[in-house]
């Protein structure tokens, strides 16, 4: 085993794989460190896949459900096989994992090792095996890429076994009867979704006055509402203080909460299981960073602008330095540190050209920046807006209920942010970002010709009802 490396890369996620095959392939000498079973990170193992392996199953139950409305009779009620959607799940995780650990293996120059590395000094680190066995290595340059973790308010009462974090719902071995979840962002609100179409009742308390709270305003209490209707019970404007047994039965969990709206109302909700998701941390646990320079606090590690801790050559990428947490935010991120360490020109990512999609039914999916955001970083906007309740494709598909929404520079009419609820709006956010990035005004938008009927052709119609130039066509 070679003793001295290059670069280590502690983390073998979305950002440290690829960081460490860009690294290797470009001639260093890289270590790649993982603690977990293999590479993956959250998003494989306990985030992005394994909960969208549970959507689209709960997305073709739902479609079965409504398969009259497009004129086919199933006879039988469908039944759900939950072993059979968590032996679906394990089957694909695994062979993600394997196919992901080949490829990492055929890379000359990139060794990887299963075990937990924590940094002895700036130039040195531990690393420890699942079986023990530590051994010390050198290196020239360290990358923290370790992600994030659940993080656990002061509630009094979380440490019961049925109040879960959104890692362990994933593993349950049946579905809740009454599920109660605590906090009401992306994860909160897809997994209540998916199983409220499983078949669990489903409530939700959030202490901001909305879900969703830095999502587009407008779109998100649309979405609250849709949720509303599909028989989720929401309530905003609550803190949760407590959740205990409820009284003599055992298999309920009383969670008592303050409704803080005119006052404060004390009440409660019983459940047989919580789900708790009030966000995610920086993972720094046992990596030694005290016996470095690098600093960090509840926001994650301290970077600069090209991702360099205050310990000059130790890097962190990724959920590890805080906001925006997303899988493809880590891996451009990853990609542009790769240009750096090896001396090419690199263009960082920043936060007003990012994308993300909540994969909440129908999706939300955004690109750039939100009204809101634009008006604090002092740009006067208009906005077109386009309502897919008039869109044939939608219509077709039975999935019409959605609105667009571009936002553009006042000025210069380039576009500076999309907001999209539609189903499968994460499919739009690819043309978003390409307009966000090369700023292209709304006239060359108008211009360009969109394939019809599709969802994407509603950027052009949205545009050219805000230039005047023609009314949105209609197409029969």
């Amino acid at each position: 085993m070679n003793t001295y490396h290059d670069v280590l890369i502690i983390g073998a996620g979305p950002a440290g794989s690829p960081l460490a095959m860009a690294l290797a392939h470009g001639g260093k000498r890289v270590l790649l460190v993982e603690k977990s079973a293999g590479p993956g990170g959250t998003c494989l193992f306990e985030g992005c896949i394994p909960s969208k392996i549970f959507r689209e199953t709960a997305r073709r139950l739902r479609e079965l459900r409504q398969a009259d409305e497009f004129g086919l009779h199933i006879p039988a009620e469908v039944q759900l096989d939950w072993p059979a959607v968590q032996a679906r799940k394990r089957a694909i995780l695994e062979h993600r994992s394997k196919a992901a650990l080949q490829r990492l293996q055929l890379i000359p120059g990139l060794e990887y090792r299963q075990g937990r590395a924590s940094f002895l000094d700036s130039n040195s680190a531990c690393i420890e095996s699942e079986a023990g066995n530590p051994a010390t290595i050198q290196f020239g340059q360290a990358v923290i890429a370790t992600g994030s973790v659940p993080f656990h308010p002061a509630i009094e009462g979380i440490e019961h076994p049925r109040v879960l974090n959104s890692e362990a719902i994933l593993d349950i071995e049946s579905l809740p009867e009454e599920l109660l979840i605590i906090g009401a962002g992306p994860i909160g609100v897809e997994l209540g979704q998916i199983f409220r179409t499983l078949g669990s009742r489903v409530s939700v308390l959030e202490t901001a006055p909305h879900i969703l709270g830095s999502v587009d305003a407008e779109l998100s209490q649309r979405l609250q509402q849709h949720m509303q209707a599909q028989g989720i019970d929401i309530q905003t404007h609550c803190q949760v203080d407590s959740i205990k047994p409820a009284g003599s039965d055992k298999a309920k969990l009383r969670v008592n909460y303050r409704y803080r709206i005119d006052g404060e109302e004390k009440r409660y909700q019983d459940a047989d299981t919580v789900l708790l998701v009030t966000g995610r941390r920086a993972n720094v646990t046992g990596l030694g960073l005290e016996n470095t320079g690098v600093k960090h606090g509840i926001h994650g590690i301290e970077v600069n602008e090209q991702l360099e801790t205050d310990d000059h050559g130790i890097f962190a990428v990724g959920d590890v330095i805080g906001q925006p947490m997303f899988a493809h935010w880590a891996t451009a991120q990853a990609l542009a540190l790769a240009r750096h360490l090896l001396g090419l020109p690199a263009v960082f990512p920043y936060p007003a050209s990012n994308t993300a999609v909540i994969f909440s039914e129908p999706e939300l999916a955004m690109a750039g920046l939100t009204e809101a955001q634009a008006h604090l970083a002092g740009i006067r906007t208009e906005v077109a807006r386009y309502d897919f309740s008039q869109d044939a494709r939608a219509q077709i598909s039975g999935t019409d209920n959605g609105m667009l929404k571009i936002i553009f520079d006042h000025t210069s009419h380039q576009v500076v942010g999309v907001q999209a609820m539609v189903e499968n709006a994460g499919n739009l956010m690819g043309e978003a970002a390409l307009l966000i990035k090369a700023g292209i005004s709304i006239e060359i938008l108008a211009a360009a010709i969109h394939p019809h009927p599709t969802l994407i052709e509603s950027f052009a119609q949205a545009v050219r009802a805000v230039l005047g130039r023609t009314t949105p066509a209609q197409h029969y």
